[in-house]
């Protein structure tokens, strides 16, 4: 689930919460089924219990067990949520640095981003694009600072330029 919660974390963190786009929508919806599975089939739950319910959403339980069920996978998948918001601010650093790559070469293999992550080393072969990775409206992932100048292409990750040296 936390891993499912990742997409719309990081699009929080490096766009802004105003800007967070419908594509993270499928990772939510797995990590809700996953997360009622884990109430309704495999006994995940103090409060509904070891039982298991028929159907996909238990249905077939009374309006309040349904409710529960309902408080119960909201707790899960808001305590995903805040685990995946905790890791991707801890690392904040190879986060950034892993996505301008990416916005620069497109595609990564593995070997490529444990170099990133683990050693803060960019591939070395051509950069494939080196507008960051982004055509047509800019503003969003190259904001301007007060003075006028481009803040990181990721601004949100890690802030401004004075915070970065802070972390």
């Amino acid at each position: 689930m936390d891993l499912c919660m990742g997409g719309r974390v990081a699009e929080e963190l490096v766009f802004g919460e105003e800007n967070v786009t419908s594509g993270a929508s499928s990772d939510i919806q797995q990590a809700t089924r996953t997360a009622r599975a884990m109430v309704t089939k495999y006994g995940f739950s103090d409060v509904v219990g070891v039982v298991f319910y028929d159907g996909e959403t238990g249905e077939q339980a009374s309006y309040e067990t349904r409710s529960r069920i309902d408080e119960e996978v909201k707790k899960l998948t808001s305590a995903a949520y805040e685990r995946a918001k905790a890791l991707l601010k801890k690392h904040a650093k190879e986060h950034k640095l892993l996505a301008e790559t990416l916005l620069e070469y497109e595609t990564l293999t593995g070997d490529e981003v444990r170099d990133i992550v683990l050693r803060g080393k960019k591939p070395s072969r051509p950069v494939v694009n080196s507008k960051g990775g982004g055509f047509g409206d800019q503003s969003l992932v190259s904001p301007k600072s007060k003075k006028g100048k481009e803040k990181s292409k990721l601004a949100g990750l890690l802030g401004s330029r004075k915070e970065e040296g802070n972390q």
